[in-house]
C-alpha cells in the first residue's frame, strides 16, 4: 500500500469536518423544530387552562368584580329587608376562663374577634356568626355564607 502523504491527510480531515458539520446543522434543525413543537404545544396547554378557568369562574358570578363582568350583570346580593329578616343578636359572656375563651369566634369578614357586646348576626343556613355590620356588607354583595358559600336566601 501506497504511504499517505500529508496532502491526503489534509483531504481527509477536512471531509470528515464536513460531514460533522453537515450533522450539526442537522441536530440544530431538529433541536429548533422540537423547541418550536413543545413551545407551540405549551402555548395549546396554556390556552385550554385559561379557557377552563374561565369557565369555572363564570359558573360563580360572585367570584368576578361588577367591573369585570362581560355582560354587565350586576351583583346578586340581598336586599335590605331580607338581610333585615336574618336572625341579630348581642354577644353575652358566659363566664370566665376556659368557657369565655371557647365562645369568643372571630369574624370571618373583618378577620376581627366578636367581643362582648357587640351585635353580631347568625346566617339561618349555616349558623356561622359574624359581626352584624360585616357581615350586612357582604350579603348586600353575595347571597352566600363567607365561610362555607351556603345559600342564605
Amino acid at each position: 500500500m501506497p504511504a499517505a502523504t500529508g496532502s491526503d491527510i489534509v483531504g481527509a480531515g477536512t471531509a470528515a469536518v464536513a460531514v460533522v458539520c453537515e450533522d450539526d446543522r442537522v441536530s440544530v434543525v431538529l433541536e429548533l423544530a422540537a423547541l418550536s413543537a413543545f413551545v407551540l404545544l405549551l402555548r395549546y396547554a396554556a390556552a385550554l387552562y385559561a379557557n377552563h378557568r374561565l369557565a369555572t369562574l363564570s359558573a360563580d358570578d360572585d367570584l368576578i368584580p361588577p367591573a369585570a363582568r362581560r355582560d354587565g350583570a350586576s351583583s346578586s346580593g340581598l336586599d335590605d329587608a331580607a338581610i333585615a329578616r336574618l336572625p341579630c343578636f348581642v354577644v353575652v359572656s358566659r363566664g370566665a376562663g376556659a368557657a369565655a375563651a371557647a365562645t369568643a369566634t372571630e369574624c370571618a369578614v373583618c378577620l376581627g374577634a366578636v367581643e362582648e357586646g357587640e351585635t353580631a348576626r347568625a346566617l339561618p343556613s349555616c349558623a356561622h356568626a359574624f359581626h352584624a355590620r360585616c357581615v350586612d356588607a357582604w350579603l348586600r354583595l353575595r347571597p352566600t355564607c363567607p365561610v362555607c358559600r351556603a345559600m342564605c336566601r
